[in-house]
């Protein structure tokens, strides 16, 4: 349930150099051909076969009821791997091409394997969220500071550094608002800073948030300030098995006087606790699901899965994880205490 969000289109795997597609699909779903020459149930394993230039299928993963398509599988020989829109496959692009034509008249096989996950508590802990909202957190004051490890360019992983305090209050576009700073730091050296303007309802466990302002330090300097109409939501007082959801506009408005906004769709489910380990550790966490809807000025609708864990107790974000990207928690204190 982080302030922020992105948005992004998905890339299609448009060109097929195999012979046969081999779909494994698990529990909490199918995969349909938008043909309907395929419907491979759960526990099936499908092989359709690809013998000339006119194959032309568009798969489509459907997930059960108490299930979401998460993605198709990352894997060797995977297609369409991280994506979770329909993965469009055709052979046209073979003509005139000798090397790709070869595949055809060969048993290679590759993959199209769906990932569906649970949107119930099942085998989730049943602590209520409220176990990992730590309201101590947002308190004038409070000073949070930590390592996360996320996917680098290329391969491997850089450490994003953050120090983040609550300093102090005001309007922020005519709403009553606590600050939050955010620092984001490498090796020391400042690259940028955030303010986030929220409010907190302590005994109803709910945090509203307003809007960010963020500059970067580095050349050139950039700023740019998000208003969110009328906030964001985020709800602690989930029990396990539990969703909401909310409409919310966001506006974002860059130093050069260029503005663009976008309205959102966010459904939120809390899925229940389970144990997790990061290398920080190995922790309880509250596990989160946000799916969300963005459709910008151009009208094109947009869709999105964040999954998020929460320590039990001090209520660290240790783990957020999309279809294209993840971070994980290295380490910290919460006002000079480890965590």
């Amino acid at each position: 349930m982080r302030f922020y969000r992105y948005s992004g289109g998905l890339l299609l795997l448009l060109a097929l150099s195999a012979c046969k597609i081999s779909i494994t699909v698990p529990e909490g779903g199918s995969v349909v051909t938008e043909s309907g020459s395929l419907n491979c149930r759960a526990g099936s394993t499908c092989l359709v076969d690809v013998v000339d230039l006119f194959f032309d299928e568009t798969f489509v993963a459907r997930p059960a009821e108490g299930y979401r398509f998460a993605q198709w599988r990352k894997q060797h020989r995977g297609l369409c791997g991280g994506n979770s829109s329909p993965c469009r496959l055709f052979t046209s692009g073979f003509a005139g091409n000798d090397a790709l034509l070869a595949f055809l008249d060969n048993d290679e096989v590759f993959f199209l394997d769906p990932v569906f996950e649970s949107t119930t508590p099942g085998d989730y802990g049943n602590e209520p969220l409220s176990a990992c909202f730590n309201p101590a957190l947002f308190r004038q004051g409070t000073r949070f500071v930590s390592e996360y490890r996320r996917p680098g360019f290329g391969g491997g992983y850089f450490v994003a550094e953050f120090d983040q305090v609550i300093d102090g209050s005001g309007l922020f576009r005519g709403n009553a608002a606590t600050r939050m700073r955010l620092e984001q730091r490498d090796d020391g050296e400042l690259l940028a800073t955030n303010l986030t303007w929220f409010s907190i309802n302590t005994s109803a466990q709910q945090l509203r948030y307003y809007g960010s302002e963020a500059e970067t330090t580095m050349p050139p300097t950039t700023s740019a300030t998000v208003v969110l109409a009328p906030f964001k939501l985020n709800r602690w007082d989930l029990a396990a098995g539990q969703s909401f959801e909310q409409s919310y506009s966001s506006t974002v408005e860059d130093s050069r006087g260029a503005s663009s906004s976008q309205s959102l769709e966010l459904k939120t489910t809390y899925l229940g606790t389970e144990t997790i380990t990061v290398p920080a550790g190995t922790y309880t966490a509250c596990r989160v699901l946000e799916e969300s809807v963005e459709t910008s000025g151009l009208g094109v609708p947009v869709r999105s899965a964040e999954t998020q864990w929460y320590a039990l107790g001090n209520g660290i974000l240790l783990r957020a994880e999309s279809e294209d990207s993840f971070q994980e928690f290295l380490g910290g204190t919460i006002n000079g205490v480890a965590q």
